[in-house]
């Protein structure tokens, strides 16, 4: 720093040697075969939750489940998992309503952890919603041709400028708006003839065929890319992309990809209502019949009186089917799921009609009877068997036999069925069940020319409904294709809503995932196939960009069902693929231990010893200590025979015998499962490790989560297996299972127990790590001062800590590094720094003497 004017300046400098950090040494690394989870891909886990949720549960083709289930159970802190079995993966074709192909759903991993996993499509309109923007009349007018003010109840967020359509029961004009005031719109009629509104008629904007704009008065949730659904009253669809959207308040301004469809913001159409029930499903069509509705039959929808037309059901598993008569049809073939269904179906109302088993006796228990019937109407009341009939009619208000009349047959009869009689005058009333609430403002089509205006709503009770109206038109000869019912009509304004897709995961029949409101088009922010949407997201599925040549995204190109393409199947991994597992393994550097348990599934001893060796390299190469399961022997020579011929590296220590376990394989019979002991001593490495420090052998330690061994070894047998470096878990009364070994596989004294070849990794490693600061440092004194003071502050520290022998530092630990001492003037030129370390590594009392003698009284 240059010092120029006056003033206080603050320096940051070096405080002291660089720091070392103690390299980890409990982490785990486990290559093998698993039921699911990312093929040769390291995957850290950091428990067997997480291992589960990932590889899945464990499994009758090999044993890094049980592996990874003991090391944790003993204390492991994390642990690398490498998949490398070849298996295939399953996968499903994505496929329209016409049934074109869309897209491929593949499974994230291989293997037949697929064989329960159903996938579902159903289609998505809940993600927003808009409307044009509608006024309703409040006064009577009768708009000509020339410019006329309408009294309404609000604007509704019509414009100046805007064109609308004026809309009645009986007929609909075109107008152009040339003013909005408050409470009143002028327009100006567009096409020929006049049009009578009435209060509750509409003014509604209706879109511009010319251009490719809409502007939704009130509007939510739509995104560029959607494809916008417009349905009219009467159910009718047609669709349009959205290239882009603009708020403007509470309104939406859209452009479409092509000029806008045709069509008024409200129509006078069928008021449609939802219908519940249940089916059993399990084909591709589906009629009423098959349904078992949540509703009395009188309200429920009947295939006659078009009362069908556009209806819609919704499945149990959120497929969508159409009605083509006679029946619902099912996307693609596929069949009807079980369960709940929902139907979306015209309303009607039902002219009252009840079984009865009533004898009156007098018309004043009639009118009792039904006391919500209007004045000035009528219910007849008739018997089969005999053949009965009466009608009485209410004159009054009352229930006395004064407030009615009565014609027919005695009402000391007794009568098995009521009906409604309807009325000469409309504004009497009329008597109906319905589904659903029927509303003031709605109409009943009693005939073509009769549509007329409900004025008031009572209900005496369930859905029995008493219907006003202002109208006097006669009713009484009303029929209908299905007798006795009516339709119900309304204002009805146009829907503007998002056509998009859910995607379901079922496993075993129990629904796992749900991913809704996707999309087809890249443009849009839930498109199906972008990363973080399903894709990284779902545990089950990865989805593949829309198929070569998919048509144009339409209404019938939208996804409607998965087909299964291929099956998910397993498959033996072989000596290639743990050599390409261990490839893989050579980029992440945290593991300091690693495990091969499937190695004992291999029946050729051939392939195992090569697999055995292969690991052992590994861990040669890259500073890791190898835990090598012996085979499942009981002959001891047999067992040393195979240690010897197989294994000798200071780098690896073998185990014996196997250990058993409660199964914990969710599709094995068995109680218990034998395993192999290595997950399980890895773990007592790392509880070690973390308890006591890496120094300490990991011996005399208990071995947990495991019942039995299926070897009792005894100190006789012992003694020849640890000469020969095959470490035993033996069974003590009263202390449990515990890991009586802690020798290398090797014959090699300097490198004999397993705590000094970890201890040598982890300091050597510590050491790599904690001096890259070196690199292109200069070659100098001082360089090399830094150098030795760091190693000799970390040593310091590991032999305070227990890691190293001798009584002071000198005698645990010698650094040496310098011109003279460890590097020529040659060296220096080659760019060489050369520091030697020595240390005296903690050895374990492997062997306990205690040696008695007689003591004498003089001594």
């Amino acid at each position: 720093m240059t010092y120029q004017s006056p003033g206080v300046y603050v320096e940051e400098v070096p405080s002291g040697p660089q720091p070392i950090a103690a390299a980890s040494t409990s982490v785990m690394a486990v290559l093998g075969t698993t039921r699911k989870g990312p093929l040769l891909t390291p995957t850290r886990v950091t428990g067997w939750s997480d291992f589960v949720r990932l590889f899945g549960a464990a499994h009758g083709r090999g044993f890094v489940a049980e592996s990874v289930f003991g090391f944790f159970e003993n204390g492991g802190p994390a642990a690398w998992v490498v998949r490398v079995d070849p298996s295939t993966a399953a996968s499903w074709n994505i496929q329209d309503s016409t049934p074109a192909l869309s897209f491929v759903a593949n499974a994230t991993s291989p293997g037949e952890w697929t064989s329960g996993v159903t996938l579902g499509i159903a289609p998505d309109t809940t993600g927003g919603a808009g409307s044009l923007a509608r006024a309703t009349v409040k006064t009577a007018v009768v708009v000509k041709n020339a410019a006329i003010d309408i009294a309404v109840e609000g604007t509704g967020g019509i414009t100046t400028g805007a064109l609308v359509t004026l809309v009645s029961a009986s007929k609909t004009k075109q107008a152009k708006v040339n003013s909005v005031g408050d409470g009143t719109i002028n327009v100006t009629k567009t096409t020929a003839n006049d049009i009578e509104l009435v209060p509750g008629d509409a003014i509604a904007v209706r879109t511009d065929p010319a251009s490719p704009k809409i502007t939704l008065a009130a509007g939510t949730g739509i995104r560029a890319g959607d494809l916008l659904v417009i349905q009219t009253g009467d159910g009718t669809r047609t669709a349009a992309t959205v290239v882009s959207v603009r708020s403007a308040g509470a309104a939406l301004e859209l452009t479409l990809a092509a000029n806008a469809p045709d069509v008024d913001g409200v129509t006078f159409a069928p008021r449609f209502a939802t219908f519940n029930g249940r089916i059993t499903g399990g084909a591709p069509t589906f009629a009423l019949a098959d349904i078992t509705w949540d509703l009395p039959d009188a309200v429920v929808p009947h295939a006659t009186d078009n009362q069908l037309t556009n209806a819609r059901a919704t499945l149990a598993d959120g497929a969508e089917a159409t009605f083509a008569t006679p029946n619902f049809e099912v996307p693609g073939g596929a069949d009807a799921a079980a369960g709940r269904i929902r139907v979306e179906a015209q309303l009607r109302v039902q002219v009252l009609t009840e079984a009865i088993n009533l004898t009156p006796g007098s018309i004043g228990a009639v009118l009792n009877a039904f006391g919500y019937l209007p004045v000035g109407t009528a219910i007849k009341l008739t018997n089969t068997t005999p053949a009965k009939t009466a009608t009485v009619t209410r004159t009054g208000t009352g229930t006395t036999d004064a407030d009615g009349t009565a014609t027919g047959d005695p009402l000391t009869n007794t009568f098995d069925r009521a009906e409604f009689v309807l009325p000469a005058n409309a504004s009497n009333g009329v008597v109906v069940r319905c589904a659903v609430p029927p509303t003031v403002g709605d109409h009943i089509q009693f005939s073509n020319t009769n549509v007329l205006r409900i004025t008031d709503v009572k209900n005496p009770g369930g859905n029995i409904y008493v219907l006003d109206f202002d109208a006097t038109a006669d009713i009484s000869g009303s029929t209908n294709p299905d007798t006795g019912r009516f339709a119900v009509r309304t204002m009805a304004s146009t829907k503007f809503v998002p056509q998009r897709f859910t995607l379901t995961v079922t496993d075993q029949g129990s629904l796992v995932e749900t991913f809704k409101g996707l999309a087809l088009d890249p443009a849009h922010p839930q498109y199906y196939a972008k990363d973080d949407v399903v894709n990284g997201v779902s545990a089950y599925v990865t989805l593949a960009p829309r198929a070569a040549g998919a048509p144009a995204i339409s209404l019938t190109s939208m996804p409607a069902f998965a087909q299964p393409a291929a099956a998910g199947a397993d498959k033996a991994a072989t000596n290639a693929d743990f050599r390409m597992g261990l490839t893989t393994l050579e980029t992440t550097p945290e593991p300091a231990m690693v495990i091969c348990p499937d190695s004992v599934t291999l029946a050729d001893p051939l392939l195992q010893a090569d697999l055995v060796g292969q690991v052992v390299t590994h861990c040669e190469n890259f500073r890791r200590f190898a835990v090598v399961d012996g085979p499942d022997e009981d002959d001891d020579v047999a067992l040393l025979a195979w240690r010897n011929t197989n294994l000798a590296s200071t780098y690896a220590a073998m185990y014996a015998p196997h250990l058993q376990i409660l199964t914990i394989d969710p599709d094995s019979i068995d109680r218990f499962t034998t395993v192999p002991p290595s997950g399980f001593v890895a773990g007592v490495f790392a509880r070690t490790d973390q308890e006591r420090g890496v120094f300490k052998a990991p011996a005399n330690e208990a071995v947990k989560g495991i019942v039995g061994l299926r070897q009792t070894y005894t100190q006789r047998r012992q003694d020849l297996l640890n000469p020969g470096s095959v470490n035993l878990i033996r069974a003590f009364p009263g202390r449990g299972s515990r890991i009586w070994g802690a020798r290398n596989a090797t014959d090699d004294t300097v490198w004999r127990y397993v705590n000094v070849r970890r201890l040598f990794n982890m300091i050597e490693k510590s050491v790599e790590d904690g001096t890259q600061w070196v690199v292109f440092e200069p070659n100098t004194a001082q360089t090399w001062i830094r150098i030795k003071a760091s190693l000799e502050n970390f040593l310091d520290q590991q032999w305070r800590a227990g890691a190293l022998a001798g009584a002071k530092p000198e005698e645990a630990y010698r650094v040496r590094v310098g011109l003279g001492q460890t590097m020529s003037e040659t060296d220096i030129d080659l760019g060489l720094v050369i520091t030697e370390v020595a240390i005296a590594p903690a050895k374990p009392a492997e062997f306990v003497v205690f040696r008695f003698s007689h003591k004498r009284l003089s001594e």
